[in-house]
């Protein structure tokens, strides 16, 4: 049954497709031969970084968690700006997670991940807010998303990645003593930027992507939206040789090698990232996966859809990662 939601914009943000339909769409191309070459690699020049790692405390809205301001280096020479989360009393901590945000930045930390079981890292990638770089542009998604972009191994992506690979040694080094598990959560551009850099640090043992950007970029070269991945797709127009880059950064290729277990929440009307390119991502995750439906993202929802679709999503967080890990 087709999801008709009135909007206005010239195209229609379900791209034909109906919540059946979305789970049958695949990218049936092969990714490039030297794929997970390319990644292995730049993980691996990634951690040769060291951290140089500084921390200042900030007063804390809540007496029983320090809130720390946190700057690292991260591949290839960029200076990341994060905020931390962590309970002051330590003897129930268990897992550290790392934050990914979304296409828009991160000015402050984000208090609904606090909980007594876990340290929380809330990174920015570089280019954004605290991670500002004069050789990038700032707080800008549509001239960020193409930088670099004439090669893969100039392409600000693969810095983006490098941010949250980085996530565990910093989490580590602010609860020294303390083993962590590694729990991952990025939604849209930190679903996607999650989805590319997950299958390559084997520390990070479950996710939660919620609508995956950067998926299924054959579709999306052809699709109009109002997200970033339209600045590719008129860069593209120019520029046709950029799709040998874009190969590289697909997140579908990524997923299918992703093993761990992964819950993803992928909207069904989108008119920001294309929903087949999302469950494309869902659909080709290799390990044990979940999935939420969500109606519609990067757009205006009745509060009853949002409660209503948010209390299935956690339920399967739950069920298939853990209360822990959730």
């Amino acid at each position: 049954m087709r999801i008709d939601i009135p909007h206005p914009f010239p195209f229609d943000p379900t791209y034909g497709y109906t919540p059946e339909s979305l789970l049958h769409v695949h990218m049936d191309a092969p990714s490039p031969s030297d794929f997970g070459d390319f990644w292995s690699g730049l993980r691996e020049r990634a951690r040769t970084v060291p951290l140089n790692l500084a921390v200042s405390e900030i007063d804390s809205p809540d007496p029983a968690y320090r809130l720390l301001r946190v700057d690292y280096s991260s591949f290839p020479d960029y200076r990341i700006g994060a905020w931390a989360i962590v309970p002051r009393d330590l003897s129930d901590v268990r897992s550290g997670r790392i934050v990914g945000h979304g296409y828009g930045g991160r000015e402050a930390a984000d208090w609904t991940h606090a909980h007594p079981s876990r340290a929380v890292l809330l990174p920015v990638a570089p280019g954004f807010h605290i991670s500002a770089d004069p050789r990038l542009p700032l707080n800008d998604c549509w001239q960020h998303v193409i930088h670099g972009i004439g090669s893969p191994g100039t392409y600000i992506l693969g810095p983006c990645a490098a941010t949250f690979w980085a996530g565990p040694d910093v989490l580590s080094a602010l609860v020294p003593g303390v083993s962590l598990r590694f729990h991952y959560v990025g939604w849209s551009f930190g679903g996607g930027i999650g989805t590319l850099m997950l299958p390559w640090e084997p520390r990070y043992e479950t996710a939660e992507i919620g609508q995956p950007t950067f998926g299924n970029h054959p579709f999306r070269l052809r699709h109009e939206c109002v997200g970033s991945a339209e600045a590719v797709r008129r860069l593209w127009l120019e520029r046709p040789g950029i799709a040998q880059t874009l190969q590289y950064f697909d997140a579908v290729f990524a997923a299918r090698n992703l093993a761990i277990p992964a819950v993803y929440a992928c909207s069904q009307f989108d008119p920001s990232v294309p929903p087949p390119g999302q469950f494309s991502v869902y659909n080709a995750h290799a390990g044990p996966k979940r999935l939420s439906p969500f109606t519609s993202g990067h757009f205006e929802e009745t509060i009853s859809d949002i409660i209503a679709e948010n209390r299935v999503h956690a339920m399967n967080l739950r069920e298939l990662l853990g209360p822990a890990m959730s």
